[in-house]
């Protein structure tokens, strides 16, 4: 009979860790994420990388810093010039070139941020999430904070979901002096690996 009791607690205990370790993902641990990231606008493409390293407070919510260096790749136009010289037996002549450039040299941008973002669902391989980002360029003379809000999806696996692929949609802005980045941001998309 003592077997018989000693064999039911035992039962119920290592239950009992089972259930609660299968919950417990990826609280009270360091996560880092690298993500691939694009961001199209009508005069640039961003493209880059970012590198993120943040502490989970619990499954759903998690807070770090990190740093995104991208280039600003703007589009290629033609210009036409149009002009006239005369020549020293008076004609004139009249000429015309085109260029093809951009307006701007690409610029490599590196901002430093502080996210926070919050996941909706912890006992699922699959989570919505929210993700905020607020910082600083280092690099270019900027007047205004960089900041992004995303709104993406965690496809956790491996043992309790502790990694994960990462895929997110939203928008971003980096301020630089210059008229040209005078915008209201740009679309985002970014696609990653978290362990």
């Amino acid at each position: 009979m003592n077997k018989l009791i000693i064999f039911l607690l035992a039962t119920l205990f290592s239950v009992s860790v089972c259930a609660q370790d299968s919950t417990v993902m990826r609280k009270h641990r360091v996560s880092f994420l690298s993500e691939a990231e694009l961001s199209p606008a009508f005069f640039f493409k961003g493209r880059g990388l970012s590198f993120s390293t943040v502490y989970n407070f619990s499954d759903e919510v998690s807070l770090g810093l990190g740093a995104k260096p991208f280039m600003m790749h703007y589009r290629e136009r033609d210009t036409c010039y149009e002009y006239f010289t005369v020549k020293t037996d008076g004609r004139i002549s009249w000429h015309k070139d085109t260029k093809r450039g951009s307006e701007f040299d690409p610029e490599f941008c590196l901002p430093f941020y502080v996210t926070i973002k919050c996941a909706f669902s912890k006992r699922t391989n699959a989570s919505p999430f929210l993700e905020i980002r607020l910082g600083k360029d280092v690099l270019n003379a900027t007047v205004d904070f960089y900041r992004t809000i995303c709104i993406g999806a965690r496809f956790g696996f491996k043992k309790h979901y502790s990694q994960a692929v990462n895929v997110s949609f939203g928008w971003q802005k980096n301020g630089c002096d210059e008229d040209f980045h005078d915008n209201q941001g740009t679309i985002l998309f970014k696609a990653g690996y978290e362990f």
